[in-house]
């Protein structure tokens, strides 16, 4: 029965340690992680600039359709202005 208990407490040990120095490990390198993992995202979610280039009109047209201002029409009695 002690040896049983010895076993469950070494591998507590064990366990406690690798979760405090997997935890180090993690504050220690965060900044590291966190550029990678912004790299694999760049690389994985945006398209190649050759595509973007590519789907992009060379045609662009610099100004803005004009849309002629039309006239309201009359609700009913103006509302006077004081």
């Amino acid at each position: 029965m002690q040896s049983i208990i010895n076993v469950l407490a070494v591998s507590s040990f064990l366990m406690s340690t690798v979760v405090v120095g997997s935890g180090l490990y993690i504050y220690k390198n965060k900044d590291m992680l966190i550029n990678s993992f912004k790299q694999g995202l760049m690389d994985n979610l945006l398209p190649d600039k050759e595509r973007i280039g590519a789907l992009i009109p060379e045609d662009i047209p610099l100004t803005l359709p004009t849309t002629p201002i039309l006239p309201l029409p009359s609700t009913g009695l103006p509302i006077p202005l004081l």
